[in-house]
């Protein structure tokens, strides 16, 4: 099959790269001249390379044609902010552009990462962005496969674990509830679904919210990552989503996300993974496994370049 990924530069668009091309697929990849391909690794020499944007449709549909399949993985990043795109612009105009060229295209398949818990009543920007590019592609008549995961464990190199190591012997986690429930996975294994979805006729016109097999709540997380890290920790207290929307709301500067974000990322999620099993049959990483990995090598990371996590709360 010919499978054009978009966002192939990112963690999860360059491992459903990789896995594609593993899988025997004939793979390209869209990406910008000022692209960093280091995440594809071995596999780069193997992925033709196409210069575009999703902005701009000519380039789309020059990169589009002659494609079986589309992966798409996108977000916001920096970079586009900094050219004054939104949310709306990228992860909304974007897939719509997309679809439009894939349209046009006769392409057969579309796989695409949204998130869990995106839906009509959403209020951020994000969120509504995300769900207005799933009703395109729900609208568009192409089969497709929607992603929509319960949080990645890379979220936690970059937030909980060093935050956990850096506040030490504490009872309070300062920066939500405790109480909430989640079922992250591994990059790598949605990398690994969105392959298998390209030719799975039970994955055909589905939308999937995806975790991984343990659901727990973030005290539990924490609490875990405190034990391998050898911190004597125990959180029994946290605060409450309301609270944290507050501070948000009375300092806006402050926050990385909105309250409007947070709003919609605070949910109770607890999916079944049975179903996600019976589905592509692969086995998913635990979360004790990922952190018995991560956690040892954050806590040294953080001992000998600290600098590495200066915007991680303190």
């Amino acid at each position: 099959m010919n499978v054009l990924v978009i966002g192939a530069t990112g963690d999860v668009g360059s491992e459903a790269a990789k896995a594609a091309v593993a899988k025997g697929h004939t793979v390209a990849a869209l990406v910008r001249p000022s692209s960093n391909t280091n995440k594809l690794g071995d596999a780069r020499q193997h992925i033709r390379l196409i210069e575009g944007d999703i902005l701009e449709p000519l380039s789309l549909e020059r990169a589009i044609a002659n494609n079986d399949a589309i992966m798409i993985s996108i977000r916001l990043t920096p970079g586009e902010m900094k050219k004054n795109r939104t949310y709306r612009d990228v992860e909304q105009h974007g897939v719509e552009n997309i679809v439009a060229a894939a349209t046009k295209a006769s392409v057969k398949k579309l796989v695409f990462v949204s998130a869990a818990g995106v839906g009509p009543t959403c209020v951020s920007d994000m969120y509504q962005a995300k769900y207005a590019a799933e009703e395109a592609i729900r609208k568009s008549g192409i089969d497709h496969t929607i992603f929509r995961p319960s949080g990645m464990f890379k979220d936690f190199d970059f937030f909980h674990i060093p935050t956990v190591l850096k506040l030490g012997a504490t009872n309070r986690w300062p920066y939500g509830p405790i109480d909430i429930h989640m079922n992250p996975l591994s990059h790598l294994d949605l990398a690994t679904c969105m392959v298998l979805a390209l030719d799975n006729p039970r994955a055909a016109f589905l939308t999937l919210e995806i975790g991984g097999p343990d659901c727990i709540t973030q005290g539990e997380l924490l609490n875990m990552i405190a034990r391998i890290a050898g911190i004597q920790a125990t959180y029994t207290e946290g605060v409450s989503k309301e609270q944290l929307i507050a501070m948000v709301r009375a300092n806006p500067q402050q926050g990385f996300f909105t309250a409007e974000q947070l709003e919609d990322f605070i949910v109770d999620k607890m999916i079944d993974h049975k179903p996600v099993y019976e589905l592509f049959g692969i086995p998913f990483q635990t979360v004790k496994a990922y952190l018995q990995e991560t956690v040892p090598r954050i806590k040294a990371a953080l001992n000998h370049h600290p600098q590495q996590f200066d915007k991680t709360p303190a």
